[in-house]
């Protein structure tokens, strides 16, 4: 009976194993045809691209679209349009990008292959200049022409300002255009950015009734943090004077009993926004003008009145000025990414003049300046 339980269990051990190692079989026979067929089919479409033989490629992409189940992604967009652009297929290139947001929408399945991207770059990179030929003699319009020309310069890494100005011309020209996805998406990929943090030393002079009140020239120190998106050119900036500054008679502390004297030293303090649009810019120099608007103010030292107290402004004079100024960056050295390449952040140095207006109905406070800098800045960004 013992030996007869021991063989039972023997026989229940050998066929629990025997499944499993069917079962294991069976899953390593499993393969799905239809990822078999996407995944080989992708290889054969790259294959007969770099080869030259570009109907064929169509005719395979084609026959991957019409017969493999309407879930599965095939081809991404992205890969869609390298594909159509390497094969000079620009009725496809056309169709893909009008219809690029739309293109995924209904796929819920893709499968892990080889990406395709690198090998089609490479090609395109060898065929553009037939590329561009066959564009120039294609039949298709000008407004489509004009547009696959705009992608090209982008794809081949033109100047990222010139695209970009070129994308908002396209769609003032063709303002009902149907490629409006892509070329929003090629608009910020194009949209070039970096903010600045300069310091700055220089010489002010003053006109009119202000410079009856208070020394003409002075020296001034300043900073500012601004920054340029595209041509566009915004600053948040505060300056005063350093050294000496006199008043030249007597005059009330606004708000106050208190007097100052003629001989007192004083000082100046400007802050406010400036707004402008760089006219020329490169990898090194960026030249730019601006207008500028805010506060002038002309203060006395707290030192020329006895028991001052901490919270007293002390005023002598308060306007509103604006003015218009221009500058020119010259960088000192960039800093780029190491792997990118791509700018991210410079030093330079930047000359500036400008020409300010005090606009108050004080009599006093009435007059103009002008002002030469010269500033060391720092840089963040492309």
């Amino acid at each position: 009976m013992k030996n007869k339980l021991i063989i039972i269990i023997l026989l229940l051990i050998a066929i629990k194993l025997s499944a499993q190692t069917d079962l294991k079989k069976e899953i390593i026979a499993f393969t799905d045809t239809t990822e078999i067929i996407i995944r080989n089919g992708r290889k054969l479409i790259v294959e007969k691209t770099v080869t030259g033989n570009h109907e064929e490629a169509l005719k395979t992409l084609n026959y991957l679209k019409k017969n493999i189940d309407k879930s599965y992604v095939i081809l991404y967009p992205t890969e869609e349009i390298l594909f159509s652009l390497a094969t000079s297929n620009f009725e496809l290139f056309l169709y893909i990008c009008k219809n690029y947001n739309n293109l995924l929408e209904g796929k819920t399945k893709a499968i892990q292959a080889e990406g395709i991207s690198n090998q089609l770059h490479e090609y395109i990179a060898q065929e553009l200049p037939l590329i561009k030929k066959d564009l120039e003699y294609s039949n298709i319009s000008s407004e489509d022409k004009e547009f696959i020309k705009l992608y090209i310069a982008f794809y081949e890494g033109a100047d990222k300002l010139a695209v970009n100005k070129d994308i908002k011309k396209y769609k003032k020209t063709y303002p009902e255009t149907e490629y409006n996805y892509v070329l929003n998406e090629i608009k910020q990929y194009t949209t070039t950015g970096f903010m600045n943090f300069c310091i700055g030393y220089g010489h002010e002079f003053l006109n009119g009734n202000i410079a009856n009140s208070f020394d003409n020239n002075f020296q001034i120190m300043g900073m500012e943090l601004e920054g340029f998106s595209n041509q566009f050119y915004y600053s948040l900036f505060m300056n005063g004077s350093v050294g000496k500054l006199f008043s030249k008679h007597e005059m009330p502390v606004i708000g106050t009993d208190l007097i100052q004297e003629e001989g007192d030293e004083a000082f100046s303090l400007k802050y406010g926004l400036k707004f402008g649009r760089s006219w020329y810019s490169n990898g090194t120099l960026n030249l730019f003008s601006y207008v500028s608007l805010g506060g002038y103010q002309m203060n006395a030292q707290k030192s020329n009145f006895e028991n001052t107290d901490s919270t007293t402004k002390y005023k002598l004079s308060n306007s509103f000025f604006t003015g218009i100024g221009t500058a020119c960056d010259f960088t000192i050295k960039n800093f780029s990414d190491r792997d990118t390449k791509e700018k991210i952040g410079s030093i330079f140095i930047r000359p500036n003049l400008g020409y300010d207006i005090f606009l108050t109905n004080k009599k006093m406070s009435k007059g103009e300046s002008f002002y030469v800098a010269l500033s060391l800045g720092i840089g963040i960004g492309g």
